[in-house]
């Protein structure tokens, strides 16, 4: 097969062509080699691309979970002039030169869902270099350990994305979940089949 060269979104059956294309612009632009898709590789770029949206929705629904849900009187604290110090549903009314601040409770939840926002963010951009089975498992396994990073992030954090990594996979038969206690590690890795998720999308898809 004669190689093809791709230039922005045009393709051309030779280098000559894309360089006459080339010098008709206006601006500096790469030539790359293009090899069109096969069937093979068709069927894992949408097998990769249902993963991805099923990773994304775990991972939106992780972000909305995580929104702080503290209760009002536990977003603030008091202190008085003596040292006494507690959360806002304390009776401070009759305190003497109260200081109002942040409440750890507060701090903590409003870090956690910070943290989530931040990892979520991460997990956008271009997964197109996913071009093989055993890609699909470091990718899937890459993308949970972005959202799991817990660097910054309080104890509460990091439970609460194990349990949700694992009953997400407890519910979907293309990844599966295995957890090592003696490093606290869990991994997730891609346990579908190619073809059959490939068909069973284009089924529903073309319905």
């Amino acid at each position: 097969m004669q190689q093809q060269y791709k230039v922005n979104n045009t393709i051309f059956n030779n280098i000559e062509d894309a360089t006459k294309y080339v010098a008709t612009l206006n601006k500096a632009v790469t030539i790359s080699p293009y090899t069109p898709p096969t069937k093979a590789s068709k069927k894992l770029s949408v097998v990769r691309n249902i993963l991805i949206r099923e990773m994304l929705e775990w991972a939106g629904n992780f972000v909305h979970n995580m929104t702080p849900s503290t209760d009002v009187c536990w977003m603030y604290s008091v202190e008085d002039a003596n040292g006494f110090s507690d959360a806002g549903d304390t009776w401070y009314e009759d305190l003497e030169d109260v200081t109002y601040g942040n409440n750890l409770e507060w701090e903590d939840a409003k870090e956690d869902y910070e943290g989530a926002v931040s990892n979520f963010e991460c997990l956008f951009g271009d997964y197109n270099s996913v071009t093989s089975v055993e890609g699909l498992s470091d990718m899937l396994n890459n993308m949970y350990h972005t959202m799991s990073d817990h660097s910054s992030e309080t104890d509460n954090y990091i439970g609460c994305v194990r349990d949700s990594i694992k009953r997400m996979c407890e519910g979907n038969d293309n990844i599966a979940h295995s957890y090592h206690h003696p490093s606290r590690r869990t991994t997730i890795s891609f346990s579908g089949n190619v073809d059959a998720m490939y068909k069973a999308y284009m089924l529903e898809r073309n319905s």
